[in-house]
């Protein structure tokens, strides 16, 4: 293992940690805060010690392969949060294991607090800090995508179909690149997000909190926060934005055109066929309700925007478009829209051959000259049984705690596509604050495995067996 490689592109990421860090000691001081900065003095140490001493790191390119890729990202999902924990920890305001919880729920846009006092009552550095997690772990996410999942050797994110140039990815080279390209892409939709939500009602702060949390399509909210109409249309629409391809506003304003934005237009379109259904099966609800909440669903928020609405009869179509989650290249999870054309474009092509031997279809998505390879179908087709399997072993977990089979299995499948298990999908809320050391840990676990885990173990078993 090339462990000089991981901890040198490893030390790279760690400039996130380094720039929240001194943002949130920065603010401490301007609005007289000053105790709280202790809290976050250790992450920033730390982070700049490991960014100085591992940027002079010698390695040998020639031994850095699909393995110290996979590590290179698991590193990542399990270093990083704890390194985003030691506020919370130092803070006084949970134990380690749920101040770890707390950074987990963040970085991968989870949400779901573990704090058992009333979010209102807590000093903003540390909410500030809350929200920084989302972008974090957002930015790190799009990174590992590009650069491991969609790395010629693994190519189990299917990145082909939406890519103008054909040429691999190289780790070593396009690292700088990629990585500066995702930090440009996210700045430029915060400063488009924060702009337009200040044409609302929120306050100051509430938009700044709410503009991180939009930008990754995260969970966490700081309170309970009462939108109006105008707001809902604002906030779904930004939500639809950062559902779409990252660099999209990067194609728009000619920085970067590495990518095709079909999908995004498909997408859009399959968005508008979901929404047109759920109107017509609940003409009785309020329009802005049943956008709001739609959108919030698909794009794996999962946020209550409706002031705590909850429409049951509403909850299959909510839970239905979590599962399909946003654009390949977005902050957001869940299994794909591309992943569903690429199983159905081969099970129809099988039974058309039945029908017609003869027969020469298409076999590729969203316009793109690369086709459909049998590669392509089985990590597919296997991580729908992963999600599957992950989904069976949590609920089995969640069957200890007190939770009817109902909520069990709601919490389950929305923790897997890491949407926020709100009072949209329930009567109240899933309070993770209630749940046992031991459920805390095993939430952990999977919400990193459902992030990335289950998409290394594939790019494991393509490597070895399916080459």
């Amino acid at each position: 293992m090339n462990a000089k490689a991981i901890c040198y592109f490893f030390g790279k990421t760690n400039i996130l940690v380094i720039f929240f860090s001194l943002f949130n000691i920065l603010y401490c001081f301007y609005f007289d805060y000053g105790s709280y900065v202790y809290y976050y003095l250790p992450c920033l140490t730390i982070s700049l010690l490991f960014f100085f001493l591992t940027k002079k790191i010698n390695f040998d390119k020639s031994k850095f392969g699909i393995y110290e890729l996979i590590i290179f990202a698991l590193f990542g999902w399990f270093i990083l949060p704890l390194l985003l924990s030691t506020p919370f920890y130092l803070g006084g305001y949970e134990d380690f294991l749920k101040s770890y919880y707390e950074a987990i729920s963040g970085f991968t846009s989870f949400g779901a607090t573990i704090f058992s006092e009333n979010l209102s009552s807590f000093d903003t550095p540390i909410l500030l800090w809350r929200s920084s997690t989302q972008v974090i772990g957002s930015i790190f996410y799009i990174l590992t995508i590009i650069l491991v999942l969609g790395n010629k050797e693994i190519n189990i994110f299917p990145l082909k179909f939406i890519t103008k140039k054909k040429e691999s990815i190289s780790f070593f080279i396009n690292f700088d690149l990629i990585f500066n390209n995702i930090i440009y892409a996210f700045s430029i939709t915060f400063l488009i997000t924060l702009f337009f939500l200040n044409f609302t009602d929120l306050r100051m702060l509430d938009k700044f909190h709410l503009t991180f949390t939009i930008i990754s399509t995260g969970g966490f909210v700081n309170k309970e926060i009462l939108f109006s109409d105008f707001d809902k249309i604002v906030i779904s629409i930004l939500l639809i934005f950062s559902s779409l391809n990252i660099f999209l506003i990067l194609g728009l304003l000619k920085i970067s055109n590495i990518y095709t934005f079909v999908e995004d237009r498909f997408y859009l379109f399959f968005l508008g066929i979901f929404l047109l259904l759920a109107i017509l099966l609940n003409q009785n609800l309020e329009l802005n309700d049943v956008w709001i909440q739609f959108i919030s669903a698909v794009s794996n928020s999962g946020i209550n925007f409706t002031n705590n609405n909850h429409y049951s009869h509403f909850t299959f179509i909510l839970i239905t478009l979590s599962f399909f989650g946003g654009c390949l290249l977005s902050t957001s999870s869940g299994f794909k829209l591309a992943r569903v054309l690429i199983l159905f474009n081969k099970v129809y092509y099988e039974l058309l051959k039945l029908l017609s031997p003869s027969v020469v279809i298409n076999s590729s998505i969203f316009k793109s000259k690369e086709k459909i390879k049998i590669n392509d179908f089985y990590s597919s087709a296997l991580l729908l049984v992963f999600f599957l399997i992950l989904f069976l072993l949590y609920s089995a977990v969640l069957s200890f705690e007190e939770l009817s089979f109902k909520n069990s299995f709601i919490t389950s499948i929305l923790l897997i596509f890491n949407t926020l298990p709100s009072s949209m999908y329930f009567e109240e809320g899933i309070n993770f604050a209630n749940f046992s050391n031991f459920t805390i840990a095993v939430s952990i676990l999977m919400l990193i495995i459902s992030k990335l885990t289950p998409l290394s173990i594939l790019a494991l078993i393509r490597y070895k067996f399916i080459n």
